[in-house]
Order: C-alpha cells, then structure tokens, then sequence
C-alpha cells in the first residue's frame, strides 16, 4: 500500500538517491533510475549508513540487493521502518519468495535542455571565477597589490556583461529564426506567461521576462518537432532594437574585458 507516513529521502556516497513515491521505490544512480515496486521487495535493512533494498526471490536462490552507501544513519533507520511497515503482507512463505524481479525497471534518465543549459552555465561561471582569481593571485604576487585588485574588481564585472551579451545575441537567432522557419500559433495570456497549443494537442507556456505585453493573445513561433522551444513573434522595428542593444551590451562588456587584459599585459 502506498507511504502516508512522512518517510526521508536518502542521499548516499556519488550522488545516488533513493526514495519512496507512493508503492515503490525510486533508486537514482547519475543518469539511471530504477524503480522497485513494493510487492517486489522482501525487505529493508538499515545497516549502519548502508540501506540495502532486498527483493525477493525463490527458495534457495539468493536474492537481488540493492544497497545505497554513505546515507544518514537516522535516516536509513527511519526509512526502513517505515518502508517496511508499508510493504504488502505476504500470505504464505511461497508468496513471499517468488521472483517478482521483472516487476523493476530500469530507465535511462534525460536530461532538458533548461537542465543542461544550467549546468554547463554553472560550469563555466565557476571555471571563470576560479581563474580570475588565480591570475589576481600571480598579478599580486608578480605585481602590485593595487593593481592585483583593481583585475579583481574589473574582470568578474566585465566577464558578466561579456556573457550576457553573448546570451542575448544567442538568443536572437530563434526571434529572426523561427518566425520564418518554424511554426507560429495564437498563445493565450496567464499571468505573466503565455500558453499556446502545439499541433499534437499539447500545451506549452513561455514567461513574457519583459512583462512589458498587455495584449490578451500574442503569436508565439516554436520549433518544428521541438515545440518546448519557442520565442515570441516581434515585429522588424522591435527585432532590430533588441539586436542593437544585444550588440551594445556585448561590446562593452568586451571593452571592459580588455581592460583586465591590458593590466595583464602591463604586468608582464
């Protein structure tokens, strides 16, 4: 019977998770996720920070385990309690070892494109950051400390803008793109986003960020086959503006930039 209970959700050693959503049991490892029915599971033993998920299994074979590391040892206590407390009753002994095994499944999770965009954001905005400060640091050591500061001061801001622009320019390709090229529908307001109707019957929504749109109904053009991808229809005149101001921020964050790199260069 699915968990009413309130019941932990254990994070282990590399990432691994495993939870409980209404009758089974969901184990996710990187990229993988399996999902464990109750009626296939025997047991669950708290061993220390180890959870191990036992399935059954018939007599006098040994059992299929999954064991998740490096968890909260109050939790793993809690979790087993619980999940266990949860777990169908078996009516027999042969009931409970028969193989429910084809009952898992195994998936191969994907990941969204606003998922991957993040992460490869995070990426480099870390990557970044780091090596500006280890070239303030040889700068200060090389150099003066004034000046160490002042390439501290300047590169982080002038990176940002820089980034920015190259975000808006990259974003300017689908609002000259699509409208030509893809296919444009009616979307409907709600709130501050707009909900359009792609041409398999499933609805989609993309946030006007301007909020500047009072209109009840814009036209909103997606990407052939990929309708989650989409951009609002501007007219010539607004198109060109918003690529002028694209363009404007990227070059000054780009000059900015050169200053940082003339101090570089000035120290060596």
């Amino acid at each position: 019977m699915p968990i009413t209970s309130p019941v932990p959700v254990l994070r282990g050693s590399g990432g691994v998770v495993l939870q409980a959503e209404d009758d089974e049991l969901v184990l996710t490892r990187g990229h993988e996720e399996t999902r464990i029915p109750f009626q296939a599971v025997r047991t669950v033993r708290a061993e220390g920070r180890v959870v191990a998920v036992e399935l059954t299994a018939p007599a006098g074979s040994n059992p299929a385990v999954h064991r998740v590391g490096g968890v909260s040892e109050a939790a793993a206590t809690m979790f087993a309690d619980t999940v266990n407390a949860s777990l169908p009753e078996h009516a027999d002994e042969s009931a409970e070892s028969a193989d429910r095994s084809a009952l898992v499944t195994v998936s191969t999770l994907t990941e969204s494109d606003e998922d991957a965009n993040f992460r490869g954001l995070t990426f480099w905005a870390w990557t970044a950051g780091l090596l500006i400060l280890a070239m303030a640091v040889v700068i200060g050591i090389l150099g003066p400390m004034a000046m160490a500061v002042l390439f501290l001061m300047v590169t982080p801001f002038g990176v940002g803008i820089t980034a920015f622009g190259a975000v808006l320019m990259r974003g300017l390709y689908d609002i000259w793109h699509l409208p030509r090229h893809g296919i444009t529908v009616e979307a409907k307001r709600d709130g501050v986003s707009y909900v359009y109707t792609d041409m398999q019957g499933a609805t989609h929504s993309r946030v006007d960020l301007l909020g500047r749109s009072t209109a009840p109904t814009v036209q909103v053009a997606y990407r052939p086959g990929r309708p989650d991808k989409s951009t609002f229809v501007h007219s010539w005149l607004r198109k060109v503006w918003l690529t002028s101001f694209s363009l404007v921020i990227l070059l000054v964050g780009l000059a900015i930039t050169a200053v940082s790199a003339a101090i570089v260069v000035e120290l060596f």
